[in-house]
């Protein structure tokens, strides 16, 4: 009946035994359980232990128990599918239509479990400045006071929203004073925010083609009909525009000037807000970057969204949105509701890790390491696979899309180089409307001997899918 060779104490494992007996009517109504005494002398255990475990039943309204006389089992109410503690349910309260929206899966997975290697948007992991960031992240630890530590700054440490609204106004022509920059823990949670703060149930989102899998995951979770951005039907009311206008996911292409004053034009004309997902922009390897599209708006039709998923590691788990001044209060308060609040210690560790210099420091080293394996990943496809591989250097970013025959299966493809250890993404699943054919693959972590490896696993790939 009990075990002396686990941790567990002797009087919780005679309570939680008796307790599950009890729950599964194994030990009915009215039923007394053995004395104190008797129970310790069967068990070899003391009085105390004993007492112990018949009190925890007590406490829980289980058995009644009198001077004098042993414990009695009470009368418990017959409840419909009501399990003891520790057994297996074998069926479970179905997800409501909400709840299967938000669990329905919109990214690509493969039959064999993700490959490691040279996933698209995953930086390299190897150039993490591990070093600087524990310095910022100890400077941060001893800076943190009270208030950081409590609840009066949910939405974001002053310290960070003041260090990144002077950043994206330098480096991205962001216009926005502190209090509109908001902390999340990732990209996603802020879209999901945004999604359900600045729309209705039913109404038009509107999505680049080929476009962002999460965004698609968050507007279908908030309920709304997610449409092509080139099929825009100009009578047609959309509440939310989601764009990644400074170096397109997954094609890397940059919108222009034309095509940015259009978009904004177009937002204002359906009363849409834009989303800019500004992915990836730190990684521009020709040219100089446009400003983002939120400094060109006047009419605060736009929400700014960043993340240092892309610069440091996805497991830093920090991402920041601008938002208009006028519904900083009112996404506060969601943005408490919801719980997608960032670590505070790692906001603090930012701000310092940007003011130091370091981010700059970083952002440079990495940029040009991205730079030499994407041009040299590229330049292989092309040598081994000429016409039939269709690629193009990339001009920022951490991934790049190979274009295959349109009489190629490229989730097969993609399936068998996930096999393979190579974690890229069929193109054609991006696309809510005619797919084109093809790959994405991250190249941040591309040295000679990933890209040789990868060549190899593509030739074989497409022999056999």
């Amino acid at each position: 009946m009990i075990n002396r060779e686990v941790s567990t104490p002797l009087s919780s494992q005679i309570y939680q035994q008796y307790r599950n007996a009890i729950l599964k009517r194994r030990v009915p109504e009215g039923e007394r359980l053995p004395s104190s005494r008797q129970l310790a002398t069967s068990l070899s255990v003391s009085r105390n232990t004993v007492n112990t475990a018949y009190d925890l039943l007590r406490s829980e309204g289980l058995v009644d128990v009198r001077s004098g006389a042993r414990p009695e089992v009470v009368a418990l109410p017959e409840v419909e599918g009501a399990v003891a503690e520790g057994t297996v349910r074998e069926t479970a309260s179905p997800l409501s239509s909400r709840g299967k929206r938000f669990s329905l899966n919109h990214r690509y997975t493969s039959p064999s479990g993700r490959g490691v290697f040279m996933q698209p948007g995953e930086p390299s992991r190897e150039l993490f400045p591990k070093e600087q960031w524990a310095r910022s992240l100890r400077r941060a630890a001893r800076l943190l006071n009270g208030n950081a530590l409590g609840y009066e700054h949910t939405s974001g440490l002053p310290e960070l929203q003041r260090v990144l609204a002077q950043y994206l106004a330098q480096e991205r022509g962001v216009v926005c004073s502190p209090e509109q920059v908001l902390a999340f823990p990732t990209t996603q949670s802020a879209l999901s925010l945004m999604s359900q703060c600045f729309s209705e149930e039913g109404d038009v989102a509107l999505l680049e083609e080929p476009g962002y899998l999460g965004a698609r995951s968050a507007f279908f979770a908030a309920g709304l009909k997610v449409r092509a951005l080139t099929e825009i039907d100009q009578t047609e009311r959309a509440s939310l525009i989601y764009v990644t206008p400074s170096h397109q996911y997954p094609t890397g292409r940059r919108m222009e000037m034309g095509e940015r004053l259009m978009l904004l034009k177009q937002a204002h004309d359906k009363g849409a807000v834009i989303l800019e997902d500004d992915y990836d922009s730190e990684f521009l390897f020709e040219g100089r970057p446009i400003a983002a599209l939120q400094g060109l708006s006047d009419r605060h039709s736009v929400i700014y969204i960043g993340t240092s998923a892309k610069s440091l590691m996805p497991g830093i788990r920090l991402a920041y949105a601008v938002v208009p001044k006028e519904h900083v209060v009112g996404l506060e308060l969601a943005q408490r509701a919801s719980g997608a609040l960032a670590n505070v210690h790692v906001q603090m560790a930012f701000a310092d890790f940007i003011e130091s210099g370091h981010f700059r420091a970083h952002l440079n080293k990495i940029r040009s390491a991205y730079h030499e394996n994407g041009a040299a990943l590229c330049q292989l496809i092309g040598e081994r696979f000429g016409n039939q591989v269709g690629v193009s250097m990339p001009t920022g970013g951490l991934q790049t899309c190979l274009y295959l025959p349109e009489t190629c299966d490229d989730v097969a493809v993609a399936d068998q180089m996930n096999q393979r250890g190579f974690g890229v993404n069929p193109l054609s699943v991006f696309y809510l409307g005619a797919p084109q054919k093809g790959l994405v693959v991250g190249f941040a972590e591309a040295n000679e001997k990933l890209r040789y490896g990868f060549v190899q696993a593509l030739e074989q790939a497409m022999e056999t899918a």
